[in-house]
């Protein structure tokens, strides 16, 4: 059995779902986990999962050496442009390994080894969970000099590697509309080249596998049963990804003592298993339906009483993929809104009893407020997260 070790560096508090990634970890008792953290995590982990304190002041020092480049990231969030170089930065971690690979931390896996199969391994050298480009959150590299290397076939590597912004290098340079509709990344201007780009270009020189083993987004109905994840009871998955679930405004936060050994993953709840597979309808429709309806209400009292928010959005440029928007603020004060043309601007009013988010005068759509980032709100809660730049 090829020995396979899956790599992660998180710094900052642990999440709430943290313990659900434990959790899939340890019915994967055939796969090793190493989660670098400088949190302290309470209670047990798993055999499987060794925890290394880290931080990002020891991933400078050691990225710097390792990569011989004079690195200085001062965000963590940047380590992600890094995963195609772990197997050079902590190869004295992986090295007794036939395959590394990354993964997140905002996931829950089912049996890794039904879809990782020694058949899949012995042809391929780079795996990917998703079919158009690939996956950062799971991704598998063969455990050879060359397949390590990989990433210095990018002409924008060490560029890449000593600035503080983040180029999706891990993925494919925030090109995900382009590729998702399956134009070729050779062909998308991008203003880096990530690593999707090499393995595209260095597919005659090694065996890629692009396949969709994952579920992503909200879409519910999804069961984790004693290591074996579900959707509709119909398909086996490899993991479900909680990226737009933990970030979803309708969803809500479990934190269980002990992650029991079957729940469910509805549209924007996680609850236990139950044998008579009762929905819950009240987070799937009811819930979702009620809040939105106190956010039209907030909006009409809020352009009612016209009432001067205590503090507003900061000036700037906010970015999403190569997407952008532009918050600006006029000789009144009122902050307005625009994505490519600054002539269509529109005015944004906070909300009166849900401070931390705005809401579009015009088009009445909402966004949410956060440290740094300013998101779209979709109509099913998803958001759509543009960052500070």
């Amino acid at each position: 059995m090829n020995k396979i070790v899956l790599l992660n560096c998180y710094l900052g508090k642990l999440p709430w779902y943290f313990d659900f990634f434990l959790k899939s970890c340890e019915t994967n008792p055939t796969v090793d986990f190493i989660i670098f953290s400088n949190d302290d995590k309470e209670g047990d982990v798993p055999q499987n999962v060794k925890m290394v304190k880290f931080s990002l002041e020891a991933f400078n020092i050691l990225a710097s050496q390792k990569l011989n480049l004079d690195i200085k990231i001062t965000n963590a969030y940047k380590i992600c442009d890094f995963k195609p170089a772990f197997g050079i930065i902590f190869q004295d971690e992986i090295s007794p390994y036939d395959f590394w690979g990354v993964c997140d931390i905002d996931l829950v896996f089912g049996r890794i080894r039904e879809f990782m199969t020694q058949e899949l391994l012995n042809d391929y050298d780079v795996i990917s969970v998703k079919d158009s480009f690939p996956s950062g959150y799971f991704l598998l590299f063969r455990n050879n000099t060359i397949v390590n290397h990989l990433f210095e076939k990018s002409k924008d590597y060490k560029y890449i590697f000593t600035t503080n912004d983040n180029y999706c290098f891990d993925e494919c340079g925030g090109a995900y509309d382009e590729v998702i509709s399956g134009i070729n990344i050779l062909d998308v201007p991008t203003e880096t080249e990530s690593i999707h780009h090499v393995l595209v270009k260095e597919q005659n020189n090694i065996r890629v596998h692009f396949d969709l083993f994952i579920i992503e987004g909200t879409p519910g109905r999804i069961k984790w049963d004693n290591g074996i994840l579900s959707y509709k009871n119909e398909y086996e998955v490899l993991l479900y990804h909680f990226s737009s679930y933990k970030n979803n405004i309708f969803s809500g936060i479990k934190k269980w003592k002990k992650i029991p050994d079957s729940y469910y993953v509805d549209k924007y709840n996680i609850r236990k298993y139950s044998s008579l597979g009762i929905p819950a309808k009240w987070t799937d429709d009811f819930k979702p339906n009620f809040k939105n309806s106190l956010f039209k209400i907030d909006m009409f009292w809020s352009r009612f009483f016209k009432i001067k928010p205590m503090r507003s959005l900061e000036k700037g440029q906010y970015s999403y993929m190569n997407r952008y928007m532009f918050i600006g603020k006029n000789a009144k004060e009122q902050n307005y809104v625009y994505y490519e043309n600054p002539e269509n601007q529109f005015d944004l009013s906070r909300m009166i009893f849900h401070s931390n988010y705005f809401f579009n005068t015009h088009t009445k759509q909402y966004y949410k407020d956060e440290k740094n980032s300013f998101s779209e709100v979709m109509l099913d809660g998803n958001l759509i997260k543009y960052s500070k730049s």
